[in-house]
């Protein structure tokens, strides 16, 4: 094979390579999804990683995790990261929320996220609510390699967040 065809294909390969990155961190409308990236640390199953304590300002969007995912609902207590990432990884979307955010924020959120909706024509299904002290945001919205930082509760941006975000994952169909 000669050089250029070689050095061909390589460029090929190379902008091929590049717009799949570009066109897989945009949405159906083709525009970037809310939130910020991150890198994908993996997906792998790890028994016992559900007892590890968490850690860091913002909770993981990916990495070792447990090996079941857990029931989608509001948690009243704190969750170990390493047991949501694996919702995340089937296509959820985890908010957390310091403990000192105040209550109505709190109900607000759960109302938004959980049954009875207080949106109309918005159900999500695939959500997990929890405080977790050591978030450095009153409010975090995490998914797959993305999170979005919310000093307040805001309908708008968490309802576009969620919808943008969702399935957005390796396993997005598992539940």
């Amino acid at each position: 094979m000669s050089d250029k065809i070689f050095i061909g294909i390589i460029t090929v390969l190379i902008v091929g390579a590049l717009g799949f990155i570009i066109v897989s961190n945009k949405d159906e409308s083709g525009t970037e999804r809310p939130g910020v990236a991150h890198e994908d640390k993996g997906k792998q199953h790890v028994q016992g990683i559900e007892n590890i304590p968490n850690t860091g300002g913002e909770p993981p969007t990916s990495g070792d995790h447990a090996v079941r995912p857990l029931p989608w609902q509001a948690y009243e207590q704190e969750i170990p990261d390493g047991s949501v990432i694996h919702n995340m990884e089937h296509g959820g979307v985890y908010i957390s929320y310091h403990p000192d955010l105040p209550a109505d924020q709190v109900s607000k959120i759960k109302a938004l996220f959980f049954q009875p909706f207080s949106k109309e024509n918005f159900t999500p299904n695939k959500a997990i609510m929890a405080p977790r002290p050591a978030n450095e945001s009153p409010i975090i919205m995490s998914s797959w390699t993305r999170s979005m930082k919310l000093d307040t509760f805001d309908e708008e941006k968490m309802v576009e967040y969620y919808l943008r975000n969702i399935g957005k994952s390796p396993e997005p169909g598992a539940s």
